[in-house]
């Protein structure tokens, strides 16, 4: 569940420097702005840094304990990599205070991902965009919502850690396929926004985050507006299969900020109320074999994280 997390640890000793270090092997990185000396090391995947009294650890906690992250990752096994953090630095748990933390899922679907990310319309008004394509690649294989409180990602984890990570053909057949991985990444800001206040390694280990962060991912994944056109037209209207198609397409949104700038918010709610009972309507005649597949692997996969 929790794979990508950033720490900061403030007051740093220099008895406790020298203790890190030991085991970071930090590498002098000279001063920053402020004149204040800048090191770095690593912690197996983890990167540390210590600058001005303050140590930075950033990385993929599902990888520190099992050398990939598209495998299962469960919250208790996060829980104990961060005890092993604490335990290695000799740096208590409440001083280990989250900046940022990344929750993601990997669901294993039966097709390949692209047929499940086609899928993918909308969250609250905000559409889904293809994401950059990975380095020395061209074929678009994710999709993000970018909102102010958090972004949410889907994309294909199978192809993602292949390229980024270089695996050699003759290696990859090691990496399982079909990896649909669904994530959303939130900083500290956005956690205390959204009920998570003061985070750090020692509350980390308290159920209630656990079950917190399960209910945030479903919430989210709840309120997606699935793209679906093999619908049962003949029960609607002419007018409701226009409404429809052009409420899922690419151009809907700039109707919205249309009505909102030139006739006002009265009327752009209206049609905000409009869609949504649209999209009501139609949704006991949608059929996508390909959104029911994935609504019912991620209930799976939240169930054993």
């Amino acid at each position: 569940m929790i794979d990508r997390i950033k720490f900061y640890i403030n007051d740093i000793s220099d008895a406790d420097f020298d203790k890190i270090d030991s085991v970071c092997e930090f590498i002098s990185e000279g001063e920053d702005r402020y004149s204040d000396y800048k090191y770095e090391g690593k912690l197996k995947n983890l990167r540390v840094r210590y600058v001005g009294r303050r140590l930075y650890i950033e990385g993929s906690l599902h990888k520190y304990a099992k050398g990939n992250n598209y495998s299962l990752f469960t919250y208790k096994e996060a829980k104990e990599v961060i005890i092993e953090l604490s335990k290695t630095l000799e740096i208590p748990l409440e001083a280990f205070i989250v900046s940022s933390i990344e929750l993601g899922l990997n669901i294993q679907m039966d097709e390949i991902p692209q047929k499940y990310l086609e899928t993918l319309g909308s969250y609250k008004d905000n559409r889904f965009i293809p994401m950059s394509p990975l380095k020395k690649t061209s074929k678009i294989k994710g999709y993000k919502c970018q909102l102010s409180e958090y972004v949410i990602k889907f994309y294909d984890k199978s192809f993602e850690v292949i390229h980024s990570e270089r695996i050699p053909k003759k290696d990859r057949e090691k990496i399982p396929e079909n990896i649909l991985r669904y994530e959303i990444a939130l900083s500290r800001k956005q956690l205390k926004n959204m009920g998570f206040k003061n985070v750090t390694g020692k509350n980390l280990q308290s159920g209630l985050h656990y079950s917190k962060f399960k209910k945030l991912l479903k919430r989210i994944f709840s309120d997606i507006i699935f793209k679906d056109f093999s619908i049962n037209y003949s029960e609607l209207l002419q007018d409701d299969v226009k409404r429809y198609i052009f409420a899922l397409s690419d151009t809907y949104g700039y109707y919205m900020l249309y009505l909102k700038e030139y006739f006002g918010e009265k009327e752009y709610r209206k049609e905000k109320r409009r869609k949504n009972a649209l999209m009501e309507k139609i949704a006991p005649l949608k059929s996508d074999k390909f959104e029911i597949e994935l609504k019912t692997k991620f209930e799976l996969a939240l169930s054993e994280v």
